[in-house]
């Protein structure tokens, strides 16, 4: 069961008991992303409240408007947030991507790979993405661009990035390759790992990057992403959405 509600305009109080995952929108955030991917395809029950910003009311992100509004996902005012249950009638916020990951691989601890060595690199490999790929990010996620190449933008810093980026996908799914239950992911079936780069893949499609992944198996790799089922299921959500957060858009709108 999933269902999805927008604030303000909503009310949201949350009588189910279902996990609660609080995100911006769809089009733009990239880190709401890899928590509702996890979700989804680990197929929790969950409820999903979308932040909206780029309204006339809450125009930017950084607005006194657009911090009140990004409190009700917790004192960090920072999506992804996870509000839980605690069974005592208590709640819980669980706050950043890779918390949230490593609260839900207590029940499900596929969510990293089994062997204890691959799980570590998995891990390394987490958090390497969360704390580094610095210009790669500078090409925002914005599901709605479809831009050719540009060369005024891929510097020697983006062009590292994404040599990195393909090192590690062409080591893994090398490896993965023709083994028995290889679904296509990184370590052969889908990993935390998979959700912390799944926004890569939108970037390189927005902004015409696909062609400067290097390796056959890195290649196919953002193919399968970009192709998945539940990443599709959230372009279909983010294309219902008509805002536009300024902050968020690399080229200046017409």
């Amino acid at each position: 069961m999933t269902s999805t509600v927008q604030s303000p305009s909503v009310n949201n109080s949350n009588k189910s008991g279902f996990p609660r995952l609080f995100i911006l929108n769809r089009n733009y955030s990239s880190w709401s992303l890899r928590a509702w991917l996890a979700l989804r395809i680990l197929k929790v029950d969950f409820e999903t409240e979308v932040l909206i910003v780029g309204t006339p009311d809450i125009p930017d992100l950084g607005s006194p408007a657009a911090n009140k509004l990004m409190l009700r996902a917790g004192p960090t005012a920072k999506v992804p947030a996870l509000h839980v249950d605690k069974g005592t009638g208590d709640k819980h916020i669980v706050f950043e991507s890779l918390a949230i990951m490593e609260y839900l691989a207590e029940d499900y601890p596929h969510l990293w790979p089994s062997d204890r060595f691959d799980r570590a690199y998995a891990r390394s490999l987490a958090a390497e993405m969360a704390t580094g790929f610095g210009a790669i990010r500078n090409y925002a996620m914005n599901l709605r661009e479809n831009r050719d190449f540009d060369p005024e933008m891929y510097n020697d810093s983006v062009q590292k990035n994404i040599l990195r980026l393909s090192n590690i996908w062409e080591e893994l799914r090398s490896k993965a390759v023709g083994e028995e239950g290889d679904e296509g992911y990184l370590f052969g079936r889908f990993t935390a790992l998979d959700a912390m780069y799944a926004p890569i893949m939108f970037r390189l499609r927005s902004y015409g990057l696909r062609s400067k992944v290097q390796g056959k198996n890195a290649s196919a790799y953002v193919e399968w992403i970009l192709n998945n089922e539940y990443m599709k299921e959230w372009e279909e959500h983010a294309s219902h959405e008509t805002e536009i957060i300024p902050s968020d858009e690399l080229y200046e709108k017409k």
